[in-house]
Parts: C-alpha cells; structure tokens; sequence
C-alpha cells in the first residue's frame, strides 16, 4: 500500500514540477548510469556518493512543520530508502523503476496502460562534447506525451533551439531535471554517445 501511494505521490510531485513556467534560475546540481561505483572519481576530486540524500518534511521548505497532518505523511527518507542512488547520492529513479521498486500509474485506478514509445532521437549539436541520446521510452514509462509536447517541446526536427544556457535556466530539459528528475551536472548521462573529436572519460 505504501508503495502504490509513493507512486502516486511521485507522479503528482513530477507533473507539478514540470509544468511549472522557467524558473528564469539557473539549476545545479549532473548523473552516472551505474550508480553503484563508490570508487569513481570525478572530476579526479569528488569519490561517487552511495547513501541516499533526503530532507525531512519538516525542514523541506515545502511542508507546513506546524500542520498536525505531516504526521501522516511517509518521510521520504522512509519512502525511498530501498533506491539505488546516482553518484551525487540523489535517488536513481529509472533504475528504480527498472528494479520494480516503483510502478508508475497511468490513472489514479491504475486500470489504464502506459503508452510508451520506444525512439531514441539523437542529437549532434553538442560541440566536443559527446553527442546526446534522448530516450522516449525512458520518459514514458512515466510521462504521456502532452506533458512535453507541444508546450515545452516542438515536435518537428530543428524547431527546438536546445543549449545547455536554456537548460540551466530551467527550459527545455531543465523543466524536469535538476528539480524532480536527475541533476544537471553529471554530464555522461546525457552525453552517452562518443564521436571522434569527443573527450576522453572523465568520470
């Protein structure tokens, strides 16, 4: 039962973020596909974190401390403490999906199915950087299509200007992530794709 709430909680929590307008801010805060390496490095400094970083509800900023409800509400250190975390000890939501620790609802009954797409878009534009895979199916496992399309993103090839400035500054990508879904600063997660001419791993 809790887990079914903590689903529906979730979903609540991600489409009120992402539906948000721009924050006009920039964001902080980047993700490894793994996440289970405590020995990498990055950026030769910072060792990977392996233990799950939560706020109370009570300090969060967002709940009411003097509201006698909060009581009833599941600490999120309770909620998602069976999650694999990314390297800068957030939760790792796809894989924690991947594992069926969660299950995403596509209603509140959970009577309907998920419509998911399976098509990756690649894109190019990323100077030396690594080139950037966009996985549908990872986003709608979660998400139906309206929740991207046509507000956040134009669904035509070149409509999008996409820069990391944007994304930093809460458009495009950053609508999501860095808020809700994975932070911005673990560059590999998003540049997965080498081409000649790209770094060498960092990470």
């Amino acid at each position: 039962m809790q887990r079914i709430g903590f689903s529906i909680i979730a979903a609540v929590l991600v489409l009120a973020a992402c539906s948000a307008p721009p924050s006009g801010t920039r964001s902080a805060g980047y993700v490894v596909e793994g996440s289970a390496d405590t020995g990498t490095s990055w950026r030769h400094a910072r060792k990977a974190q392996v233990t799950l970083d939560t706020e109370p509800l009570r300090s969060d900023g967002i709940h009411d401390p003097q509201n006698e409800s909060i009581a009833a509400l599941q600490e999120p250190a309770e909620a998602m403490g069976a999650f694999p975390t990314d390297r800068r000890g957030a939760p790792d939501w796809v894989k924690a999906l991947s594992l069926g620790i969660i299950a995403p609802r596509a209603d509140l009954e959970g009577k309907g199915e998920m419509k998911v797409l399976d098509m990756d878009i690649l894109f190019k534009n990323t100077g030396g950087m690594p080139w950037v895979r966009f996985p549908h199916s990872t986003h709608t496992k979660w998400l139906d299509c309206t929740n991207c399309h046509d507000e956040i993103f134009i669904p035509k090839a070149g409509a999008n200007k996409i820069g990391m400035d944007a994304i930093l500054a809460g458009e495009f990508c950053g609508r999501c992530h860095g808020k809700v879904s994975f932070a911005l600063w673990v560059c590999e997660r998003c540049h997965s794709v080498p081409h000649p001419g790209s770094p060498e791993k960092w990470w």
